[in-house]
């Protein structure tokens, strides 16, 4: 609900009692980190039962006015890319989309001062930066190769229900699966002076708005459909970087299908939208490397370098745990997980 274009009601369709996430998140970035990209806090709406307990039933934030979510921006901008490329159009994306790309490079650095806003030192234990310790990888790692093997059983099941390309995807991951399981953990050790903090916790090209040719960061109440303990643990930044590097992909092929073609002009186009999808890779991650390096959350490329087996086995995971949704909630799109995995783990399989 907007409130003269000042303020933004939120009420909660589900509640839980204990602490909201999005209202901790919202209560520090804004009061005490003074983090201006995200939406500020006003203010909550609690119930307090007769033993005590709490509930938080809705946010009151400040109103941002925006030229939409980022998700819609650049899934509009990539069809329009896509359709100016149909016939004989051959001019590289990176030329025609440079100012694109610049946005999505300012976007790894907005992300990257959101993660150093989480990283300041405080005396909140909620929020104190720790160091990440040989246990915790053992247990990311065990966490990953156990959401893995749920999917694939998962898979199985559901495989003679999907669309014929889909079902040779799933058989090709399938026929891979301990690969797979190898390949969650490979090469992950300890990095130098590694660090977990408050993470976004569902970070995607939808969490953000478009303000001015800038960004304002939205929804930091995690994935809903974990618990509150879980959305409120520490972890490496990285997760936050994993997820959107998985936006890009999302965004490539919701892009494809907004733009009309027939069979033989998608297998033109396809290459196309692929481009773009690692330039956007390549831009975001710049942004980030650089940002994050100058706020001393890495000492240097070569320790930001230390840490792509991690960034990898958090994109493996995030990639696993959107198969697992879309088999529950939207088959038509397994593809795109499935084709993201068969990239990652570099098995020849055709892309959607």
């Amino acid at each position: 609900m907007i409130l003269g274009e000042r303020l933004f009601l939120k009420w909660y369709r589900r509640v839980c009692t204990g602490v909201n996430p999005e209202l901790e998140m919202g209560r520090y970035l804004t009061d005490v980190a003074g983090f201006t990209h995200c939406v500020p806090l006003a203010g909550s709406v609690d119930y307090v039962g007769a033993d005590g307990s709490v509930v938080n039933l809705g946010l009151l934030q400040g109103f941002v006015a925006n030229q939409g979510d980022v998700w819609n921006v650049t899934v509009d901008h990539l069809a329009r890319q896509l359709e100016g490329r149909r016939g004989d159009a051959e001019q590289r994306i990176e030329e025609t989309g440079a100012g694109f790309l610049v946005l999505l490079q300012l976007l790894g650095q907005r992300t990257a001062e959101l993660h150093g806003a989480l990283a300041r030192r405080t005396d909140d234990p909620a929020f104190a930066p720790e160091a990440v310790t040989d246990d915790d990888l053992a247990r990311w790692v065990r966490k990953a190769r156990a959401d893995a093997a749920a999917t694939m059983q998962l898979l199985r099941a559901r495989r003679d229900t999907l669309a014929t390309d889909d079902r040779g995807r799933a058989d090709a991951l399938l026929a891979t699966e301990a690969r797979l399981t190898a390949e969650l953990g490979r090469d992950v050790t300890l990095p130098r002076g590694a660090i977990k903090t408050r993470v976004h916790g569902d970070y995607h090209l939808g969490q953000v708005l478009l303000v001015n040719n800038d960004f304002v960061i939205i929804d930091f109440e995690g994935e809903p459909e974990r618990d509150i303990a879980a959305r409120r643990a520490k972890s490496s930044a990285l997760r936050d970087v994993a997820g959107m590097l998985r936006s890009f992909d999302y965004a490539r092929h919701a892009a494809l299908h907004q733009v009309p073609h027939g069979e033989v002009e998608e297998k033109r186009l396809r290459p196309v939208a692929r481009e773009w999808e690692q330039l956007a890779r390549a831009a975001f991650l710049k942004g980030y490397r650089e940002t994050a390096i100058g706020l001393q959350l890495f000492d240097g490329a070569a320790q930001f370098e230390e840490n792509a087996p991690l960034l990898r086995l958090l994109e493996i995971e995030k990639a696993i745990n959107e198969l697992r949704d879309e088999l529950n909630s939207r088959p038509d799109w397994v593809g795109v997980p499935l084709a993201g995995l068969a990239r990652l783990l570099d098995l020849r399989e055709s892309t959607p």
